[in-house]
């Protein structure tokens, strides 16, 4: 926006998007990924907040450098993981991201069984009129294993108090 007029430049078609509530990358996605690969947990994130039709290229870009999740810090996986848990509904986002197999790449404890968990909270939450927790849901999406939800803990890097509630779930 001009700091005067307030005039909107849109170069890319932002407000396009944001009227059909797409979520996309600017350019191409391989190369958006490439130059930072938090970006793939970022659009599930934001097309999970702000999207509703899915860009099949972001899908399979995402879904073909899943692999190079593998590189990032711990802390920055689990900070976007954790946000993404945080939302209103993210379990069918979690769902493509287990079909795509990006999911594990950074949760591979999360199959379809603790998917299925996951919907199950979800649906508790909303009924019991609970606000979405994020450790409670990352629980969920585990085997109920307190040495498995510790080994998540631990490679997550996550707070003392983030990996005591997640094992005592």
């Amino acid at each position: 926006a001009h700091p005067e007029t307030l005039e909107i430049a849109d170069y890319f078609g932002g407000l396009d998007d944001l009227a059909a509530r797409r979520v996309r990358f600017i350019g191409d996605a391989r190369q958006r990924i490439a130059e930072d690969h938090l970006r793939i947990l970022r659009y599930y994130r934001f097309q999970t907040r702000f999207g509703a039709a899915l860009d099949e290229t972001a899908e399979d870009a995402c879904a073909e450098l899943a692999h190079t999740l593998k590189g990032l810090s711990r802390e920055r996986i689990a900070a976007e993981l954790l946000s993404l848990l945080a939302l209103p509904d993210p379990h069918p986002t979690l769902e493509r991201m287990r079909t795509r197999g990006v999911l594990g790449v950074i949760l591979p404890e999360a199959c379809k069984a603790q998917l299925a968990a996951l919907a199950r909270l979800i649906a508790a939450e909303a009924a019991q009129g609970f606000a979405p927790d994020p450790v409670r849901r990352l629980a969920a999406l585990l085997p109920p294993s307190p040495d498995i939800a510790e080994t998540v803990a631990a490679r997550l890097r996550l707070s003392k108090a983030q990996r005591t509630r997640l094992v005592a779930a």
